[in-house]
């Protein structure tokens, strides 16, 4: 991919240098015109094979360089889209890689308005204006050149402005960046809040938030609004400013040159007025990318906000992962074990204190506790979602850091209170974690999962089509597609957080149903507060302070009068 990126800037830098070599010829024929004309005025005969040449060679010129810089729009359009998706791919796996930490503390909308409105800022500019402003900058390289050969002291005049263009630039730059890179930073804040709104939306309908998900959209929009307004005016006098200045160095060009061709006599010194116009032809061009930079101005701005915010989200670490250990499904058994474990999310904040918990081979434990007693804790620590501060995790006797972190999640499986279903089929959504599953193997996950009964209902059967809102499908439907999908990955160890808390009685039969069949012969870790939920565990652990106060059968906590039997009097 990056030799055939080289070999189309390679392509793309031709026309580049037929631009800019055109740039060159068609001034100096200018000039030569109306030095082969001014012989006329003194009665002389004019050299008409001459001019028909210099006519030829500067329409050449200008043609060459309109058609080249036709192939370097549709050259440029190409490369620039192409460099674009290769941008997107490269800023979505790298979001796919970060620690699941960063999800917790950024919001989705930061991330979607990343991958979208920064990097069309990006692709805005990249199209149209790298390739024309760095042919600008060869044409000007070669004017510079060819101006000091023609007249060293033209060229001093028309760098007189040039302090002046530098620092009025860099002043109006200083100010303007600032703005548009405020006003990404408050695009991606509205985007965020926008999401997190129609995604809560039954909560927003709810609560009747509707006005005030309304005036804090109003506000953003409205700080949004100014930022814009304030950064387009600012960098609007860019255009004027430079226009100003190389207006003043043209007639700069123009006063010194009619100064020196009085002063020396016509042709004298070697200064004429063809040579002079020549001049103001190279000078109007010296003049060109700075033109061109004014007139791209904010637009430039705009993507450099945008790059910087998409190149520190690139700058985020990866999830550090220094396992080397691959484990293999089938050789898991399942022996988990918590050995002294301390953890918190912030420093200041222990959720585990010293835990400590030995779990055999195909066990069924429950955690129970209120909230923030650590339960959920646990389970993203065995998953590697984080890493313990101190203490370690073993997985049949070996230390969790030293598997490779997706080798030992693929060991697992994970049914959610809040079950994410994806756009495709149903039969696409429980292969989710196989997705080479054949359609035997599919239906069988969701027979063990009692959900073949309303698949087979459905329209499509296993075909059908679910769409992102997922409206057509109930919770408790889409709990056991949840365990089919589970069943399907065939888990060592499976975790269950809150599966069943969503459903009706009946539904909530159906699902134990499926969850005992899939819990057979499987390490399984129960997080419930119902108890039919959790009072066939071999094992329940309650949970306080991040540390167990009680543990036991269902039937001897309740015996015992103790903080489990409070939850259930």
């Amino acid at each position: 991919m990056l030799k055939g990126r080289r070999r189309a800037l390679a392509i793309l830098f031709v026309p580049l240098l037929i631009s800019a070599f055109a740039g060159l010829v068609w001034p100096k024929a200018l000039g030569d015109v109306i030095n082969t004309l001014r012989p006329a005025e003194d009665g002389l005969p004019i050299d008409k094979i001459r001019l028909f040449k210099i006519l030829a060679v500067g329409t050449l010129a200008v043609l060459l360089g309109q058609g080249s810089g036709l192939w370097q729009a549709l050259g440029t359009i190409a490369l620039s889209n192409k460099t674009v998706r290769d941008m997107r791919g490269m800023l979505f796996r790298h979001i796919q890689a970060l620690p699941v930490a960063r999800f917790d503390t950024m919001q989705r909308g930061e991330f979607m308005s990343r991958l979208t409105n920064d990097i069309d800022m990006v692709a805005n500019t990249l199209g149209p204006g790298v390739l024309e402003f760095a042919g600008s900058v060869i044409g000007l390289v070669a004017t510079l050149a060819y101006m000091l050969y023609l007249s060293p002291a033209l060229t001093a005049v028309s760098c007189v402005t040039l302090p002046l263009t530098i620092f009025s630039a860099r002043a109006i730059a200083r100010v303007s960046r600032r703005l548009f890179r405020e006003r990404q930073k408050t695009l991606g804040e509205m985007n965020a809040h926008v999401e997190e709104m129609i995604s809560g939306q039954n909560a927003v309908r709810a609560f009747c938030r509707e006005g005030a998900a309304g005036d804090k959209f109003v506000r953003i929009s409205g700080k949004l609004r100014d930022l814009s307004i304030h950064a387009e005016v600012i960098g609007g006098f860019m255009w004027p400013m430079m226009n100003t200045i190389n207006n003043l160095s043209f007639l700069l060009v123009a006063a010194a040159g009619g100064w020196l061709v009085l002063r020396s006599g016509a042709g004298g010194a070697g200064m004429s007025v063809g040579l002079i116009i020549t001049f103001m032809g190279y000078a109007r061009q010296f003049g060109r990318p700075v033109n061109q930079l004014a007139n791209q101005f904010n637009q430039i701005q705009s993507a450099i906000a945008g790059a910087e915010r998409v190149f520190a989200m690139l700058d985020m670490p990866e999830e550090d992962d220094a396992g080397t250990r691959v484990a293999q499904r089938g050789e898991i058994r399942g022996a988990i074990e918590f050995d002294n474990v301390s953890f918190g999310y912030e420093p200041d904040r222990t959720v585990l204190d010293n835990f400590t918990l030995c779990v055999a081979p195909g066990a069924k434990i429950a955690l129970v506790g209120e909230t923030g007693s650590g339960k959920t804790t646990v389970i993203n620590l065995l998953s590697r979602f984080y890493e313990p501060a101190s203490g370690r995790i073993l997985v049949d006797g070996a230390d969790v850091r030293e598997f490779t972190k997706k080798s030992l999640r693929s060991c697992m499986a994970v049914v959610l209170q809040d079950t994410r279903l994806f756009g495709g089929t149903i039969a696409q959504n429980i292969a989710f974690g196989k997705p080479d599953a054949t359609r035997e193997e599919i239906a069988a996950a969701a027979r063990l999962a009692n959900a073949d009964h309303f698949i087979e209902r459905l329209p499509e059967s296993y075909d059908t089509p679910i769409s992102q809102n997922e409206t057509q499908l109930s919770q408790g439907q889409r709990q056991l597609l949840a365990i089919a999908r589970a069943a399907l990955s065939d888990p060592a160890i499976l975790i269950l957080d809150e599966a069943t808390s969503n459903v009706d009685t009946r539904t909530e039969l159906h699902i134990q149903q499926a969850m005992q069949r899939l819990m057979r012969n499987r390490t399984s870790i129960i997080i419930a507060h119902r108890v039919s939920t959790i009072r066939d565990a071999d094992r329940i652990l309650v949970m306080r302070d991040g540390r167990i106060a009680e543990s036991g059968t269902h039937a001897e906590l309740m015996c015992a009068g103790g903080i489990y039997a409070g939850y259930y009097v």
